[in-house]
């Protein structure tokens, strides 16, 4: 905008030239007539000079209200060309800013649109993820309602169980009483059978004795039977 040539300082110019021009003329003309009137103001006045003079009055008046008014309207033109000029570079400035809004409004709106993608693929997880909770609740009930019976038949086993094991503690506490009581009946037995072998084994040895002792007393008595029924020699 700067490089262009102002219209209206253009206008201003032709409308200063042209009212000029007319101005000078008026004046030319008024000059011609006031020095008309003062070449014959040693003849008689006419009554129609009066007349000539307020004519050239009302056309200085009229000349010179119009060319304040044309200064007034190119003055008020020119401002408003500056006020235009001032609204073009405001509006230049709004288009600017608009664009500007206008891109980050795209912007703001690709990111809405990306956290709305982010947001129901979150949706998406947390419904599997509520259908795979309410899958493995009712897992967890039925394996619960399944453990509950289970558990009353691993209890039912355990006290049968234990009432078995009680019986065969008791068995066995019993057994153990009779293996204690017969073992010390055979040990009894046992140092009664040895004190008996005892006795036993020393009347075997007393009677061995006599035996050797009678054996011996035969011996010595067939020796000497024999002895004494042998002949003598010659």
């Amino acid at each position: 905008m700067n490089g262009k040539p102002n219209p209206n300082m253009k206008t201003r110019g032709w409308l200063k030239n042209l009212l000029t021009a007319r101005s000078e003329t008026a004046s030319e003309t008024a000059a011609a007539e006031i020095q008309a009137i003062t070449e014959n103001e040693a003849e008689p006045a006419v009554p129609a000079s009066s007349d000539v003079e307020l004519s050239l009055l009302d056309q200085d008046k009229a000349a010179l209200d119009l060319i304040v008014a044309v200064e007034n309207m190119l003055n008020d033109r020119q401002l408003t060309a500056f006020r235009l000029k001032d609204h073009e570079e405001q509006l230049q400035n709004a288009y600017d800013t608009i664009n500007r809004l206008k891109n980050e409004l795209g912007k703001k709106e690709h990111a809405i649109l990306e956290k709305e993608k982010e947001f129901r693929s979150l949706e998406d997880k947390l419904t599997q993820k509520q259908m795979s909770y309410d899958q493995l609740l009712e897992d967890y009930k039925e394996y619960q309602n399944s453990a509950s019976s289970g558990m009353e038949n691993l209890k039912y086993q355990l006290e049968k169980e234990r009432n078995k094991y009680a019986k065969l503690n008791e068995e066995f506490s019993q057994y153990q009483h009779d293996s204690v009581r017969k073992t010390k009946e055979l040990d009894e037995k046992i140092r009664d059978l040895e004190s008996e072998n005892q006795k036993v084994e020393s009347q075997y040895q007393k009677v061995l004795e006599e035996k050797n002792h009678l054996l011996q007393t035969i011996s010595d008595f067939t020796a000497r039977m024999n002895f004494s029924l042998t002949p003598p020699t010659e």
